[in-house]
């Protein structure tokens, strides 16, 4: 790579990044209504205290949060860490996933099938059932831009690969729907999140996609023997927890959604593998 290709490259990057900053504050609003049964698209962006709509310049990601020094402007309510925190991760996400496909076309083919799986698991770790309709709308388009763009780049492998991971993903979300219709398993939540999985580690490659698998099952089980140490972990009241009892309490929503944990695990696994 010349250097004017590593130019081209750092520019396309540092623009993934700040449009993952924008696309951070939309998933802002996906996170906090699409479990709620609300429109993410009206009414505008609002507190959630005082209802009052957010002007434009109370929406610039990160910014904004900092200008307001994170409190409401009307009722001087907290504005949650989570939503620069979110902003921050996504552009950082955006940014990365652009690097490892080195600026190409299907680079906005994952950053859209990453941010859906920021939803998807920020969702569930808020203790809430994430629709399967965000992870169905993020593998769907992540789906068409990596046929549009393997069809435009000659990337057939790529193509292929990914509608073999999303068919094999498919078989996986409908054996565990078949088995629990209504989600009440805790160990089976976020099983929506399989179909982005499918596309994103197929895409990679079968090497990628077998590490993907292998990462899955151990960040799985890793969940699981996670929560037993938590149960073992377990105090009488009124004394302290040690050091292992608190630190497993901070990942207690990871480890009770284990399955999205796991896919967490295994995306950024065969991400490393195969890009």
């Amino acid at each position: 790579m010349n250097s004017n290709d590593v130019s081209v490259l750092s520019v396309t990057v540092a623009l993934a990044g700040v449009a993952g900053l924008f696309v951070g504050s939309f998933l802002n609003v996906v996170i906090y209504r699409t479990p709620l049964g609300l429109s993410v698209a009206t009414p505008r962006s609002f507190c959630p205290t005082c209802d009052r709509q957010l002007m434009w310049w109370e929406n610039v990601p990160v910014v904004s949060w900092l200008g307001l020094r994170g409190r409401c402007r009307t009722c001087d309510e907290p504005i949650s860490m989570r939503y620069p925190l979110v902003e921050v991760a996504t552009g950082g996400t955006f940014a990365l996933t652009t690097w490892a496909w080195h600026g190409t076309v299907f680079a906005a083919a994952y950053c859209v099938l990453a941010a859906a799986m920021i939803a998807v698991g920020l969702i569930e770790y808020g203790s809430q059932r994430a629709p399967a309709s965000v992870a169905a709308i993020g593998a769907g388009l992540g789906e068409a831009i990596i046929i549009v763009g393997g069809s435009w780049q000659h990337g057939w492998t790529v193509v292929i690969g990914s509608l073999v991971g999303l068919v094999v993903s498919l078989t996986a979300y409908g054996a565990l729907r078949g088995s629990d219709p209504a989600e009440t398993d805790p160990r089976g939540h976020g099983r929506s999140a399989l179909l982005l999985a499918g596309c994103w580690a197929g895409g990679l490659g079968p090497i990628a996609a077998t590490v993907g698998a292998f990462s899955l099952m151990v960040g799985y089980l890793g969940c699981m023997a996670g929560l037993w140490t938590l149960s073992r972990q377990s105090v009488a009241a009124g004394s302290a927890p040690n050091r292992t009892g608190r630190t497993i309490h901070l990942a207690h929503p990871a480890l009770e959604t284990p399955l999205v944990t796991a896919i967490l695990v295994a995306m950024v696994a065969s991400l490393v593998v195969g890009a």
